[in-house]
């Protein structure tokens, strides 16, 4: 044998002697280290080999190999404690939870008064649900080790668990003796007390960590929410006003009050309060506008709250001036509330601040078209449209304000971009074939036209203002006659009682020398219009004409005329008609 080999061989056995030693069992250990034969000079050295090398493979993660020589040198000696609480804890880091429990158990049972093999012990007994098992090894470990206080607080965890709260308390109040009040024991004890309903109990803990923790704000407004919650208001605001005193400038402060206010329905105050609390740039903007749409809806139809909002809005703004949610919220409380001109400019602003919100740019273009402000419509629906060009609704947007313009060739161009990309919306490409529809009836491309109209009704046969538009732009060219009127009816069905549909049909009936019918249904269009307008008057005037009703004709080509913007055709048709009398 080489001097090499012989020093390895007994530094081998003196590793393995010292495991013996430290994990050597006491007269109580089970009777199965009684049957334990002493190992042989060759055994130990193979034992403690083995032994290393699974600790070696467990340090570089290596864990099934790891298992493996642990459970190799347990052959050799499987009454070696250490041994099994080495397996065990190489089962733990892969997951077989209850192979460790065996090897943490056989370590124990081998070695009871080790501390980490009955504290791993304890672990898997209540990993296992083995919890009243659990609680009594670790009474013993507590017993053995009392100054070890994550013991206590694991215990008494168990215990609460199991509904022992009285003597889990009791291990946590052990706990608060020994290292003072702290937060997380406080508040443990407090959840247990409202647990069962002991107001007056978790309301001591809190205030315990107030008077250790005096300028503490979190701590008031925890205590003023028990009492709150549990129908205590005068305490509640006495510790309102405690915090006030201590800080009368924090955001929390005022917003807690403005809360308890609210809650017992005092208006004035609940304003005051949280007027400053928006006010206050402490305060987050993103909780102020997650209150804000808790409380205030912005389609309400109650007309104080939503003054209220706005004004709240207006604090947001002053708050925050530099952030573009301040004025975009504040946009929107604004359109709603029909302020069309101040919402038009706080969603500019929003733009100015952070130009890649499109549902901004979406709103403020809803507004230039509904308000008629052309230039706008075509100056921002050009930057949507470099902006975000995927977004089909900026192309019918930019697209309307071009054929508003008379630059139909130019809108179509743009609608059929819009329409490209509107692949899964049905409505919406049918808008955009319906709005190509009317460039090119305006171009009197009406084959075209025709094309795009039907295009429109294939993806949504009710959309009535395609039917309305469509028949009446084939009655005007006196064509296919018989299918306007059957859309316009279904339009006039679809949304009965619409002056101008009313008025389509009347006139596709008078096209077709239907003249009796037409003039029922002129009578409906004009009853239906609160202010007859001028192309109501004027159908009349020729309807009656056909029903050889001429005095009466002229009339309404005279009223027609007198309201202004009457056809150029309509003064030859007075002055024939009356040398005809």
């Amino acid at each position: 044998m080489s001097l090499n080999t012989s020093m390895s061989k007994i530094l081998l056995y003196g590793f393995a002697l010292l495991l013996f030693i430290a994990c050597s069992p006491t007269k109580e250990t089970t009777t199965l280290l009684k049957e334990r034969k002493e190992l042989n000079e060759k055994d130990k050295v193979a034992f403690g080999r083995t032994y290393i090398d699974g600790s070696k493979e467990k340090i570089l993660g290596n864990f099934e190999k790891s298992a493996e020589y642990f459970k190799k040198a347990l052959t050799i000696d499987p009454y070696s404690a250490a041994a099994n609480y080495e397996l065990g804890l190489v089962y733990n880091n892969i997951g077989k939870k209850d192979l460790a429990y065996i090897q943490f158990k056989m370590a124990n049972d081998l070695s009871p008064e080790n501390y980490w093999f009955k504290l791993s012990y304890a672990t898997a007994l209540e990993a296992q649900g083995e919890i009243d098992q659990s609680i009594k090894v670790f009474k013993e470990l507590v017993e053995e080790s009392p100054s070890q206080l994550e013991l206590k607080y694991e215990l008494s965890k168990l215990l609460l668990g199991k509904g022992k709260k009285k003597e889990g308390i009791e291990y946590l109040n052990q706990i608060e003796k020994e290292i003072g009040v702290t937060e997380e024991i406080s508040f443990l004890k407090q959840r247990i007390y409202l647990s069962e309903n002991n107001v007056d109990g978790a309301a001591n803990e809190i205030q315990k960590l107030i008077d250790t923790y005096p300028t503490e704000l979190k701590y008031y407004g925890i205590l003023a929410d028990i009492y709150l919650s549990n129908d205590k208001n005068k305490e509640a605001i006495k510790i309102y006003q405690q915090m006030e005193n201590l800080d009368p400038d924090n955001y929390l402060v005022q917003f807690s009050l403005a809360e308890y206010y609210r809650s017992n329905q005092e208006h004035e105050e609940y304003w005051s309060s949280i007027k400053k609390a928006f006010a206050n740039p402490d305060m987050g903007i993103d909780d102020k506008v997650k209150y804000l749409l808790t409380f205030y809806q912005i389609d309400s139809k109650d007309e104080a709250n939503k003054a209220e909002a706005i004004e709240l809005c207006r604090q947001i703004i002053d708050a925050h001036p530099k952030n573009a949610k301040s004025y975009a919220l504040y946009a929107d409380f604004l359109y709603f509330d029909n302020q069309d001109s101040a919402a038009k400019e706080a969603y500019k602003k929003t733009i100015e601040l952070d130009s890649s919100r499109f549902p901004v740019w979406n709103q403020l273009l809803v507004i230039f078209s509904e308000t008629n402000e052309l230039q706008g419509l075509l100056s921002y629906g050009e930057r949507a449209v470099n902006l975000f060009p995927n977004q089909p609704s900026v192309y019918l947007m930019y697209g309307l304000g071009l054929a508003e313009n008379k630059n139909h060739e130019k809108a179509i161009e743009y609608f059929k971009l819009g329409s490209d990309l509107a692949i899964d919306n049905k409505a919406l490409k049918s808008q955009f074939y319906s709005s190509i529809g009317d460039a090119y009836h305006e171009l009197n491309q009406s084959g075209e036209s025709d094309t795009y109209f039907d295009k429109a009704l294939e993806l949504d046969p009710n959309n009535v203002f395609v039917l309305n538009n469509y028949s009446y732009y084939l009655s005007l060219r006196k064509e296919k006659l018989e299918k306007a009127k059957t859309m316009s009816a279904k339009s006039n069905n679809l949304a009965p009682n619409q002056a101008s549909f009313q008025d389509t049909y009347a006139w596709i009936l008078y096209q077709l020398e239907e003249y009796e019918a037409a003039n029922e249904w002129i009578d409906k269009a004009m009853q239906s219009e609160s202010n007859v307008s001028v192309v109501l008057l004027e159908h009349k005037g020729d309807i009656l004409l056909k029903l050889n009703k001429q005095e009466e004709a002229i009339e309404y080509w005279k009223r027609a005329l007198e309201k202004g913007g009457a056809s150029k055709e309509l003064k030859n048709k007075i002055e024939e008609n009356e040398q005809d009398e």
